[in-house]
């Protein structure tokens, strides 16, 4: 079977307002659904060279304007609250999760940072998601927080998503083919539909304006 690799970062509100309609999509389209954590700064600061969306003039109020009004579209809470913190360590618990309980976890976590304005970056906090998720001693999921190989397996597995292409948060990928946000799922939806190919939609004429 086919899988749909879903590239998120939990500082991306984008990636929460997408979990629900690519989740959908992979069940309807019986494909698995592999959700990957990277460093989303990695890509755009390190890599790419610009600044965080939300730090960037102009198109951060934007950004903050969007999501909101996705999510009153799309009828998922949203948090106010945009503010920054470090994702790493929910990154690294991610990582040392077995597959079957990681999408539990990042659904858990994406919704207690946007939906309800948590702070991922406390450990506290942290810990009480993930217990309440999955429901593992608090002091292994610390354990596997701290642990080297925990912050080894986040840098590996953001290389790995730099190296296939990815740039942004959210990202899809089948084969070859990336798609780059919640507003191309459609596009990843028509292209699975149609068998990996790429179909033209009927046209309509336009009507010239000025």
């Amino acid at each position: 079977m086919d899988s749909i690799a879903f590239y998120f970062d939990f500082v991306s509100p984008y990636a929460y307002l997408a979990s629900n309609a690519i989740e959908a999509l992979a069940d309807r389209h019986g494909k698995r659904l592999d959700w990957l954590p990277f460093r989303l700064g990695v890509a755009v600061v390190k890599v790419m060279g610009l600044k965080p969306l939300l730090d960037t003039p102009l198109k951060g109020t934007y950004v903050r304007h969007d999501a909101s009004r996705m999510a009153k579209v799309l009828g998922m809470p949203l948090t106010d609250d945009f503010s920054m913190f470090d994702p790493v360590p929910a990154q690294q618990l991610m990582c040392t999760q077995p597959p079957e309980q990681r999408p539990v976890l990042a659904k858990a976590l994406l919704s207690a940072r946007w939906a309800e304005g948590r702070h991922l970056g406390d450990m506290d906090i942290l810990l009480d998601v993930a217990q309440k998720a999955v429901g593992i001693d608090r002091q292994r999921f610390r354990e596997a927080i701290e642990s080297p190989e925990s912050r080894r397996a986040v840098n590996e597995a953001t290389q790995a998503a730099v190296s296939r292409g990815v740039f942004g948060s959210p990202t899809f990928a089948v084969g070859n083919e990336l798609f780059w946000g919640g507003d191309r799922i459609w596009l990843l939806d028509q292209f699975l539909a149609a068998g990996k190919q790429y179909v033209p939609a009927a046209a309509t004429p336009l009507t010239p304006q000025c």
